[in-house]
């Protein structure tokens, strides 16, 4: 239905619609700054609770530490492999989702399998293995208020019918052991809890969708009271301090925002080709968007009404149920 068939007498139930459809707000790469540029594949911002960002440079094999007031990035520790997703740990530590190097090719020479990292900035210690095995590519992840680290694991990056279905896994740190939560999504990748501690959002990438589930310790539902979220080639995503989600689109060249009922109500246009990779909150207040972008190997800021949660979610995590979880071969 055009909008002439409105103006020359549509109904009012159809022209009430129309008012109350919700307008799209558009800013492109002008309205931000750039922070660094060169620095490989850029993926996996993370802000620490002490007021420093790094990112992961997929490409390099390496972790970057960027700067707010625009000094130069530097390079901050070497992981090997590919590393990907990065999240703050309860123990204050970064935890990494390392994809083994098979993604891209990567400069680093230390050989590495897919696995989970850790490295203590704080200590510019070398990243450790904490745990390999059954996995396929780590791609991203988070941890939930329960204290555990959920990661997505795709197999493979297939799309449409060459497409495979992936894993998201629960680890346990203290235990040193991990369950499949879920073993039917189609390239999981960007992984993020919500301000109810059962809400796990995860990008399905060869779905092109977002979807919201309610999840235990040991299982994830769709959450059908939760609109599908569509958007082209999500990858990394992250929620604000009002419940609403951030989704850097890969392939569309854009990151677009969501607001808590699932409405799309933003979108950053950073260019066609450019690959946004992933998005976090950064600075004091969490109110400026970070934006990892492939093309350039660039870090973008971007000011944010609604600010981001600290992480991780919980101030502690809780004893540990190994009888819940099965270890990783």
């Amino acid at each position: 239905m055009g909008l002439g068939h409105l103006r020359d007498g549509g109904d009012d139930q159809n022209r009430t619609a129309l008012m109350a459809a919700p307008s799209i707000i558009t800013r492109t790469v002008d309205n931000g700054l750039t922070l660094a540029e060169n620095i490989g594949f850029t993926e996996g911002p993370v802000w620490t609770t002490d007021g420093r960002l790094f990112v992961t440079s997929v490409s390099r094999g390496a972790l970057h530490e960027v700067f707010l007031d625009g000094r130069p990035a530097v390079a901050a520790a070497e992981t090997g492999g590919g590393p990907n997703g990065m999240t703050l740990g309860y123990d204050g530590q970064l935890w990494i989702t390392q994809n083994g190097g098979d993604v891209m090719p990567t400069r680093s020479q230390l050989p590495v399998s897919p696995s989970i990292q850790v490295w203590d900035y704080r200590a510019s210690t070398t990243p450790s293995t904490i745990s390999s095995g059954n996995v396929d590519a780590p791609s991203d992840c988070t941890f939930g208020p329960d204290g555990a680290l959920w990661f997505t694991d795709p197999n493979g990056h297939g799309f449409g019918d060459a497409a495979l279905p992936g894993r998201v896994w629960r680890y346990d740190p203290a235990a040193d052991h991990a369950t499949v939560v879920l073993d039917d999504v189609f390239f999981p990748n960007g992984i993020a809890f919500g301000p109810y501690p059962d809400h796990l959002y995860v990008a399905e990438t060869a779905r092109n969708r977002v979807r919201r589930y309610l999840v235990t310790a040991s299982t994830a539902t769709v959450d059908h009271d939760f609109p599908e979220i569509t958007v082209p080639t999500p990858d990394g995503i992250t929620i604000d301090a009002q419940g609403g989600l951030w989704v850097a689109g890969s392939k569309s060249g854009t990151v677009t925002y969501f607001d808590p009922a699932g409405q799309m109500r933003e979108q950053l246009a950073i260019g066609e080709g450019t690959m946004p990779t992933s998005v976090c909150f950064a600075g004091d207040a969490l109110d400026r968007l970070i934006v990892t972008v492939a093309k350039g190997g660039r870090v973008l800021a971007f000011p944010v009404e609604i600010p981001g949660s600290p992480t991780p979610p919980a101030p502690a995590p809780p004893a540990s149920s190994p009888a819940q979880t099965e270890e990783l071969p």
